[in-house]
C-alpha cells in the first residue's frame, strides 16, 4: 500500500471503454492500492480522508466516524475546530511515503526568498477601491444570509479582479498600462542580464501581465521564451528547449501552465508577479528551478502589492501551509492549528484578508443590529447636547414607511445637514429600508402638539418608540402578554418545522404557506414584546415598518424571498432557523 506523490483513480488513462477502465483500476487497487498526489491537503483534513478511503477504507472507517474523531462541534452540530490531529498523523503514516524538500536539502543548493512590497499607482488605487467597495457590500450581505448563486459568482469575479488590479489595470482590458511591479522587476532582470549565465523564470496567473513583462524584456535587450495556454503544445516544447539551450534566451515567461511538470534548472531566479491562493501551487512554481541537478543557488522574489488583498494572502498561505505540515509531517504544535471553515468563518477570514496590512485603515464596521437606536446615539453625540428627543414613529397606514422624528432645541436648519448625513451613513449597510427623517425645532413641535390637542389636526401614528432619551427601564410585559408572546413563538416553531419538512421533500411551493405563517407568528411575538403594532398578515412582514421588527438575518432576505420564488423560500427558511 503506497500513498505518495500525482493521482490515480477511475479516470486514469487506460485503454478501452470506461467499464474496462474501472475494472482495471479495481484489479490494480486489490493488488497494490496506491494513489499518487503531491498535495494531499490544501484546505481541510476532509481532503486527506477521501484519498485514504480510496487506499484502504478500514483506516478511517465511515465519514461520520472520521468527523466525530477529528472534529470538535458546536452546540448546533457544526464543525468548530480540529482535535486529535496527532492521532490523525499516526493513522496516516503507515500508508504514506513522503519525501520532502527538507529531507534532501543537502542535495539541493541554497534558496533565498524575498517579498517585495510594491505600492499601487493612483489610477490602480482608484480602480481597486471601486471593486473593493462591491466586495465589502457582498461580504456584509453574506454575513446576514446565504448569497444567491449569481451573487456568489459576482463575489468570486470581484475578488479575481482585485487580484488582477494588484498587477495592472491592463489585465481588465483597460488601456492604462501602468504597472508599478515592472519598476520592481526591472532592476532584478537588469542584474541578471549583467551576470552571464543567470536565467530567470517569471510567473503570472494572467497573460496580459506577461505581455508587459515581455515588453520590458525587449527594452532591456533580453531574449525570452513564451509559455502560456495560448501557445500550441508543440510550440511549447520548442520554447522550453530554446530556454534551456540558447544562451541568449534569458527569461522564461509563463502562466501556471508551466507551474508543474517542467525541469528548468537552467534558471536560478524565480519571480512571482502575483500569489496563488494555494501554497502548494506556489511551491510547485518555485520547484521548476529549485530541484535536483540545480547547480546554482536559487533566489525567489514574490512581488506583493502593499495594502491590498495580496498583502492579506500572505497570512492565508502561511495558515494553509501549517495545516499540511502539521498533519502530514508532524511539524509545529498541532493544538495551535485552527479550523477555518463554515460560511461565517470564511467570511470573517475574507474580511481579515481584505484588511490585513492596510496601514491606517479602520476595521470594517458591521451594520448596527438596531439602526434607529444607533442613529439616535450618533445624533446625540454629533450635535453636542442640542438633541431634545428622537422617536421612531410607525404610521397607521399598512404600507406606510416609519419616520424618525428628531426634535432639536434651536432652528432645525442648523442641524439638518449634519443629521441627514448621519442618517444616510447609519443605513448604508443596514438590511432594512431607511425610514424617513423629519427634523423639527422645539417651537414647531409644541405648535403641532397644541393643534393635535385642540382637535384641529389628526394624528395617524399607530405606535411610537422613544430612542432618546431612553426610558429608565423598559415596561415589563404582563403575565397575559408573556403568554401571548410565547404562544406566537410556539406557533412560529411549528410552522417552520412543517416548512422545513416540505422543503426537504422537494416541495418548495407547498412550503411557502407555512413559512409565511411562521414569519407572521414571529412578527406578532416581536411586536408584542416591543409594544409595537403587529403585522396584519405574512405579506406585511416584508414591508416597513414591520420588516424592522425582525433580526438582521431575516430583514436581509425578506425582499428576495418575495422576489425569488423557490430560492427565496429556501433562504428565508434558513434565516428563520438560524434566529430561532
Amino acid at each position: 500500500m503506497l500513498f505518495c506523490s500525482c493521482s490515480l483513480s477511475s479516470r486514469c488513462a487506460l485503454p478501452g471503454a470506461p467499464t474496462k477502465t474501472a475494472q482495471a483500476v479495481k484489479r490494480l487497487r486489490s493488488r497494490y492500492a496506491f494513489v499518487l498526489t503531491g498535495t494531499p491537503i490544501e484546505n481541510r483534513i476532509d481532503e486527506l480522508y477521501s484519498i485514504v478511503d480510496f487506499l484502504d477504507p478500514a483506516v478511517f472507517g465511515p465519514l461520520f466516524r472520521f468527523n466525530r474523531e477529528f472534529y470538535a462541534f458546536d452546540e448546533k452540530g457544526r464543525p468548530a475546530g480540529y482535535r486529535n490531529l496527532d492521532r490523525l498523523h499516526a493513522r496516516v503514516r503507515p500508508v504514506m511515503l513522503r519525501r520532502r524538500k527538507a529531507d534532501v536539502e543537502t542535495e539541493l543548493p541554497a534558496r533565498t526568498d524575498h517579498i517585495r512590497l510594491v505600492p499601487l499607482s493612483d489610477v490602480q488605487r482608484q480602480n481597486y477601491a471601486a471593486h473593493e467597495q462591491i466586495v465589502s457590500k457582498l461580504v456584509h450581505l453574506a454575513k446576514r444570509r446565504p448569497l444567491l448563486p449569481a451573487e456568489q459568482d459576482k463575489l468570486m469575479r470581484e475578488l479575481a479582479m482585485l487580484r488582477m488590479i494588484c498587477d495592472t489595470n491592463y489585465i481588465l482590458g483597460d488601456g492604462d498600462r501602468t504597472c508599478p511591479k515592472l519598476g520592481e522587476l526591472e532592476p532584478i532582470l537588469a542584474e541578471c542580464r549583467d551576470n552571464p549565465g543567470v536565467k530567470v523564470i517569471v510567473f503570472s496567473e494572467w497573460e496580459r501581465m506577461l505581455e508587459l513583462v515581455r515588453s520590458l524584456c525587449g527594452r532591456l535587450g533580453l531574449g525570452f521564451a513564451w509559455h502560456t495556454g495560448s501557445v500550441p503544445q508543440q510550440r511549447r516544447r520548442a520554447e522550453i528547449n530554446r530556454f534551456k539551450s540558447d544562451p541568449a534566451c534569458r527569461v522564461f515567461l509563463s502562466t501556471d501552465s508551466g507551474g508543474v511538470g517542467l525541469n528548468l534548472q537552467t534558471a536560478s531566479v524565480v519571480v512571482n508577479c502575483d500569489l496563488p491562493w494555494n501554497p502548494a501551487k506556489l511551491e510547485q512554481r518555485i520547484a521548476r528551478a529549485w530541484r535536483k541537478h540545480q547547480a546554482r543557488a536559487v533566489t525567489v522574489y514574490n512581488l506583493v502589492s502593499v495594502d491590498t488583498i495580496e498583502h492579506g494572502m500572505l497570512a492565508t498561505l502561511a495558515d494553509k501551509r501549517s495545516l499540511a505540515d502539521g498533519v502530514l509531517d508532524r511539524l509545529g504544535d498541532l493544538k495551535e492549528i485552527r479550523l477555518r471553515s463554515g460560511r461565517q468563518a470564511q467570511l470573517a477570514r475574507l474580511e481579515q484578508i481584505m484588511l490585513s496590512g492596510v496601514a491606517g485603515r479602520p476595521p470594517a464596521k458591521p451594520p448596527p443590529a438596531d439602526p434607529a437606536l444607533a442613529f439616535a446615539q450618533r445624533a446625540a453625540a454629533e450635535i453636542n447636547g442640542h438633541l431634545c428627543t428622537c422617536e421612531e414613529r410607525y404610521p397607521a397606514a399598512p404600507d406606510g414607511t416609519a419616520v424618525i422624528v428628531v426634535i432639536v432645541d434651536r432652528e432645525a436648519g442648523l442641524w439638518r445637514p449634519q443629521l441627514e448625513a448621519a442618517h444616510a451613513d447609519t443605513w448604508q449597510h443596514a438590511p432594512s429600508e431607511a425610514p424617513r427623517l423629519l427634523v423639527l425645532d422645539r417651537a414647531t413641535q409644541d405648535a403641532l402638539d397644541a393643534l393635535a390637542a385642540s382637535g384641529l389636526m389628526a394624528v395617524t401614528t399607530a405606535a411610537t418608540r422613544r430612542l432618546h432619551p431612553l426610558p429608565e427601564a423598559p415596561v415589563a410585559l404582563s403575565p397575559e402578554e408573556q403568554q401571548r408572546a410565547a404562544t406566537h413563538r410556539a406557533q412560529a416553531a411549528r410552522k417552520l418545522k412543517a416548512a422545513q419538512a416540505l422543503l426537504a421533500a422537494g416541495l418548495p411551493e407547498e412550503a411557502a404557506a407555512p413559512v409565511g405563517d411562521a414569519l407572521h407568528a414571529l412578527g406578532c411575538a416581536l411586536a408584542l414584546e416591543r409594544r409595537l403594532p403587529a403585522p396584519p398578515d405574512s405579506a406585511a412582514c416584508a414591508r416597513t415598518p414591520w420588516s424592522g421588527l425582525f433580526p438582521a438575518p431575516i430583514q436581509a432576505v425578506l425582499p428576495e424571498a418575495v422576489a425569488n420564488g423557490e430560492t427565496g423560500i429556501a433562504i428565508l427558511i434558513a434565516a428563520l432557523a438560524d434566529v430561532r
